[in-house]
């Protein structure tokens, strides 16, 4: 059995976005999701009859000391701007820099992001899930 490729509380685009519920145990390439506030059907992704791709994972947006890499594998590093001395801003290892204002532009340009390494904001937090409408 391989690896899922989503994880519950991702956010995808498969002909609409949504929110996954539930990623078959049995099946990893079957998830929940949730098509409405109280509506969720089940997908394939090894279908060819299926589009489907990340549109922000469940740990967006970044926090300081996270390590993001980009869909090309780059790896990206959450920091406090130094000029603002608060918010957030990403910096990749090849140099480019994205400010807090400029992350959803990060996000199209380079994204999707996965989380790589949390840093130690995000492990001192307390696990956030999505919300659920029941």
């Amino acid at each position: 059995m391989s690896d899922p490729i989503y994880r519950v509380g991702d956010r995808v685009r498969a002909t609409y976005e949504g929110v996954i519920d539930e990623v078959d145990e049995h099946d990893p390439h079957r998830f929940r999701f949730r098509v409405s506030q109280y509506d969720t059907d089940y997908f394939r992704t090894d279908s060819d009859a299926m589009r489907h791709e990340l549109v922000a994972a469940v740990e967006w947006p970044p926090l300081p000391g996270d390590t993001w890499t980009d869909a090309s594998g780059k790896d990206w590093f959450a920091h406090t701007p130094e000029e603002y001395g608060e918010g957030i801003a990403l910096t990749c290892e090849s140099g480019a820099s994205f400010d807090r204002d400029e992350l959803e532009t990060a996000d199209q340009l380079c994204g999707p992001f996965r989380l790589k390494t949390p840093g130690k904001r995000r492990l001192e937090q307390p696990e956030q899930r999505p919300e659920r409408p029941c």
